[in-house]
């Protein structure tokens, strides 16, 4: 490699480099989720090029707007690759031992960082520059078109020196803290964030609008729709001066950038030192038993592992953000279900409890009977570190916004969702087993697949989408008892839920045990090595292994229709179809992006369920993809006959 960077350009290289591994990977889940993702960048990218076709009162509220959104956009290049550990196909210490000039690798993996969907995501994004000008003439749309290509690389090279600067300090536990708040904002904005655009819109065309705009235009993040907005007031030096200054500063944190990639390709790419190990007293009320034991090892570790600790705030943060950001646009009806909330992330994020432990579950292999004891106490140990913030929230959200209405349906969801989370943590991390790397951001351990994370993704997404799935029974009764107007029958869905939360926790319990006891010995084979998929008892071949992968063996374009049917289905069960017909039942005067809750109200309810139908379609879709791949390689091993 070092003669091929010696001989050629390091840009041209490095930027083939990605694009044959990019290539390579379209394939099994990681294509799929490149694909989800991708297709969630592009409408959030489409959305902001539609907010410069908005007819604004005034072109200042327009320009402060739009920069606005281009600062949450910098925000997300600034933080996003410091949470992923940035780049996961070029890493720094791929290169560390050529004989390269730092500022030659530096322009290489400069230039290979614009390979990807998300600079491509964002040069659509950013494109709302060129809407905006457009509006204003033809010289503020010609302005618009190097501003927007300033804006992308300085965005580019922000991340980069973000994820270089700031890695060190992400590593720490005050990073994990800090990271598990950011992390938990972007998906409680995700979630709920709609409901305060009307807030921001209106701060930036009331009485604050003056000192907002002034800020906003002020940051750097700014200074392209400031020339954009220059040029349309005839003012050609300002222009010139903002687009000169982005230049500059990308320039000044391209050069600092370089400074860092020197210094750490001279220290080497060695982790940080080990975490003091802290030794505690026996927990109180703890019983002095097997399961005992373990339960106390479990909740030490819930408390102590900042790995099992980060997915917590996480949790926590997510919850919180989803019911406190509706209240900037005055609605306050998501505020009871903070605690739901916090119970899906939570388990979700605990779907991959037994990859945490790595090499650690030969202790259980080798103690007869002990996986019933285990499995058990794991279930414990997240029930009593979920539950009582799960309930706490929730009591917490109906003081503080009574909603007599809120309360059976609580009472009946939040613990089906509890007892399915504590069945599905520990099924769902032996069916699908993805090592962790030793710290958030950072590179895999060594001999870890990549591929670990993309199942570790999966698995947390289908955790995401049983768990409400298992509160369907009760949640069912209590709809029948409103629309019936009983009350005995509303309230009759807590009993189902908790009977069903016991339910779901004991029999998923149960096949989680049998699953570890049936499986231990290539489960730990798994976490050891890194292994994504779990071989059979019997000796399998490399192709029987890959037609075990769920989407492995796909066409590219079957990949991709697999991909945009998940994105479509989700989009469609969860906000459009479910959340809809919640609200469409409530009727809130927030309608956001809702497309249901714009029709005549009696179509809200049938256009509603609609989705919810259209969603099960795609994943149905998805799943006959996948057996008519199975039908066509069994067809292909029956041998012909004369």
């Amino acid at each position: 490699m070092a003669g091929v960077l010696s001989g050629t350009s390091p840009a041209a290289v490095l930027t083939g480099m990605k694009l044959a591994v990019l290539r390579r990977s379209m394939s099994g889940p990681r294509a799929a989720s490149l694909i989800a993702g991708g297709a969630c960048g592009a409408l959030m990218a489409v959305g902001t090029v539609l907010l410069g076709l908005v007819d604004f009162p005034t072109p200042e509220a327009g320009v402060g707007t739009v920069a606005l959104v281009l600062l949450v956009w910098t925000v997300g290049w600034a933080v996003g690759p410091t949470l992923t550990g940035g780049d996961p196909t070029l890493r720094l210490s791929y290169f560390t031992l050529l004989p390269q000039r730092p500022g030659r690798l530096a322009l290489g993996l400069l230039a290979a960082s614009f390979v990807g969907v998300t600079p491509l995501v964002s040069l659509v994004a950013f494109a709302v520059l060129v809407v905006l000008g457009a509006g204003f003439g033809l010289l503020p749309a010609l302005v618009a078109v190097p501003a927007l290509l300033l804006q992308l690389l300085f965005v580019v090279v922000l991340g980069k020196v973000a994820v270089q600067g700031l890695g060190g300090v992400i590593r720490s536990r005050l990073g994990w803290e800090l990271s598990a708040l950011l992390v938990g904002l972007v998906c409680g904005f995700l979630n709920t964030g709609w409901f305060g655009i009307a807030f921001f819109l209106r701060l930036l065309g009331g009485h604050w609008a003056p000192t907002v705009g002034t800020v906003v235009r002020a940051l750097p993040s700014g200074w392209a729709v400031v020339a954009v907005d220059a040029a349309r007031r005839s003012d050609w030096a300002l222009a010139a001066a903002c687009l000169t200054a982005l230049l500059a500063l990308t320039a000044l944190l391209f050069a600092l950038w370089t400074a860092l990639l020197t210094r750490q390709s001279g220290r080497g790419t060695a982790g940080g030192g080990r975490a003091a190990v802290r030794r505690g007293a026996r927990l109180r009320g703890v019983p002095d038993t097997p399961g005992g034991a373990v339960l106390g090892k479990e909740l030490r570790l819930w408390a102590r592992d900042p790995r099992r600790a980060r997915f917590l705030r996480i949790a926590l943060w997510t919850g919180l953000f989803t019911g406190l950001l509706p209240l900037l646009g005055g609605f306050t009806t998501v505020l009871p279900w903070t605690g739901v909330v916090v119970a899906l992330y939570a388990g979700a994020l605990g779907s991959s409890l037994y990859g945490l432990d790595a090499g650690a579950l030969w202790l259980t292999l080798v103690t007869p009977g002990a996986e019933r004891i285990d499995v058990r106490a794991r279930q414990s140990a997240w029930l009593l570190v979920v539950g009582p913030a799960a309930v706490l929230l929730t009591v917490a959200g109906t003081l503080a916004v009574p909603s007599g209405w809120a309360r059976p349906w609580l009472l009946a969801v939040l613990p089906a969702v509890l007892g399915a989370g504590a069945g599905l943590v520990p099924l769902m991390s032996l069916l699908g087993p993805a090592p962790f790397p030793d710290r958030p951001g950072g590179q895999p351990l060594d001999g870890f697949s990549d591929e670990s994370g993309d199942q570790a993704r999966l698995m947390s997404l289908a955790v995401l989408l049983l768990q409400p799935a298992a509160a369907l029974p009760a949640a069912g009764v209590v709809l029948a008892g409103t629309l019936l107007h009983s009350a005995p029958l509303r309230w009759t869905g807590a009993a189902v839920g908790l009977g069903s939360g016991a339910l779901y926790a004991w029999w998923l319990g149960r096949a989680a045990r049998r699953r570890l006891a049936a499986r231990g010995p290539e489960l730990l084979d798994v976490l050891r090595k890194g292994v994504r998929r779990v071989a059979e008892p019997e000796a399998a071949s490399p192709e029987e292994q890959e037609r075990r992968d769920v989407l492995a063996g796909l066409s590219r374009r079957r990949t991709a229709l697999a991909g945009l049917l998940v994105t479509v289905g989700v989009l469609s069960v969860a906000p459009q179809g479910g959340v809809a017909l919640a609200m469409s039942l409530l009727a809130p005067e927030n309608r956001s992006w809702f497309l249901a809750l714009y029709l005549p109200a009696g179509w809200q309810v049938p256009v509603a369920a609609g989705f919810v139908l259209l969603g099960g379609g795609c994943f149905v879709g998805v799943y006959r993809l996948i057996r008519a791949k199975h039908a066509a390689e069994r067809a292909a091993e029956q041998p012909t006959g004369c």
